[in-house]
């Protein structure tokens, strides 16, 4: 393809994903669906663009995707949303992310006799929900305000804790230390959220100090997404994670206010909206290309592969029902809501990425993680579609006339 001709596709692929976005706010079909299907289409069927023309730029998009959604889901996370519902909202994360990941492990490990570590890895990499999907399904739902947060939080802390256990696992297949893989995972996983939390919360509080010296310059936006591929970067240099860090970091810029209080910083901080809109549009360029990427690439020629993924999509729903009338106990609006809360399992961008690295890795069964993971996203998302379709309609015949 011509450098022109790519730009008017790139033109239309944008256009399109306005409108899949679009449609997803007005009907709640998720734009995944809208913006996978348009890659299938235009790769695999139509053969318009060829899946190794895109490849080499395939690990960067990945790699800027997880930055971006994660410091955008940090920016508009509020403290005094997050605050009362963070025991519950991490206890669902926990027993969410642990029953799927251990029942996904034990589907494949001993029903496929797939490797322990292998098995692992699948089910640490569709363990948790999508903060990209959730958050705009949950919002056409006739809901309590409690049910929203729990589902917001939960979806956004999962985000980070997938992608952390999940290359913690892939750290661990990839070194050959699988005898020690317990204690190993273990200190891993600790060290590297530590470091995320810690430098993020650090980071963030000085560039609240220093966005207010900047405060008035055109594109103080810009600076701080600089900011924070340079420190992700450093981040995961020293062996912290860098995708807690961007969440953290988010956070705390996105609570500036609060913060600014906190420290007694004399001068206001806060994250304008023409910020977070700046990325908020980063998120859904990147995110806009990514799926189509995925559908470019994805082979639906294997029957068998179709049905195993979803025997496992209905593994996970299964697991998260248990996790969530756990997580739900002592509460009666949240029992009362659990249909909703169990249905809300789509498996999403995060997901999608790790599938990427995974290939990139050259680990066992590497090849198959592609498909295998894009068949789960689609089914769950098509699950928590006509779940939030079905529910949203019984709220509206509940409500008096």
């Amino acid at each position: 393809m011509t450098a022109v001709q790519v730009l008017g596709l790139v033109g239309i692929l944008l256009i399109i994903g306005f409108l899949a976005d679009y449609l997803f706010r007005k009907t709640s079909i998720p734009d995944i669906l809208i913006l996978i299907s348009l890659g299938y289409v235009i790769g695999p069927v139509l053969h318009i663009v060829e899946p190794s023309e895109l490849a080499p730029a395939s690990q960067i998009i990945a790699i800027l995707a997880l930055v971006i959604i994660l410091f955008e889901g940090g920016l508009n996370l509020d403290f005094d949303k997050i605050l009362p519902s963070a025991p519950r909202a991490i206890m669902l994360v926990l027993l969410g992310s642990g029953t799927s990941m251990a029942a996904t492990a034990a589907f494949f490990y001993y029903l496929l006799h797939w490797e322990l570590l292998s098995s692992l890895l699948l089910g640490a990499i569709v363990s948790g929900t999508s903060p990209s999907i959730v958050i705009p399904l949950i919002s056409r739902a006739r809901v309590t305000g409690e049910v929203s947060t729990l589902l917001s939080v939960e979806s956004a802390l999962n985000g980070a804790l997938v992608i952390v256990i999940s290359l913690v696992v892939l750290g661990i297949m990839t070194t050959d230390t699988a005898d020690n893989a317990l204690s190993i995972a273990g200190q891993a996983i600790s060290i590297r959220f530590s470091l995320g939390i810690v430098l993020g919360a650090a980071a963030g509080i000085m560039w609240l100090w220093l966005l207010s010296l900047l405060e008035g310059e055109a594109y103080d936006d810009i600076l701080t997404l600089a900011v924070v591929f340079l420190l992700y970067f450093i981040v995961e240099s020293i062996n912290g994670s860098g995708v807690i860090f961007a969440l953290v970091f988010g956070l705390i810029l996105g609570n500036g206010v609060r913060m600014a209080r906190l420290l007694r910083i004399r001068r206001t901080v806060e994250t304008t909206e023409i910020m977070k809109k700046f990325h908020s549009q980063m998120s859904f360029f990147i995110k806009t290309f990514f799926f189509i990427y995925l559908g470019l690439i994805v082979t639906f020629d294997e029957p068998v592969l179709i049905i195993l993924c979803f025997a496992l999509s209905l593994v996970l729903l299964f697991s998260r029902y248990l996790a969530v009338l756990i997580s739900c106990l002592g509460n009666r609006t949240l029992l009362a809501d659990s249909g909703l809360l169990t249905t809300m399992l789509p498996r999403g961008l995060s997901a999608a990425v790790l599938a990427q690295i995974v290939v990139a890795s050259n680990v066992p069964n590497a090849s198959v993680y592609p498909n295998m993971i894009i068949a789960v996203i689609l089914i769950t998302v098509i699950i928590s579609a006509i779940g939030i379709l079905i529910l949203a309609r019984q709220a509206r015949e509940e409500v008096p006339q």
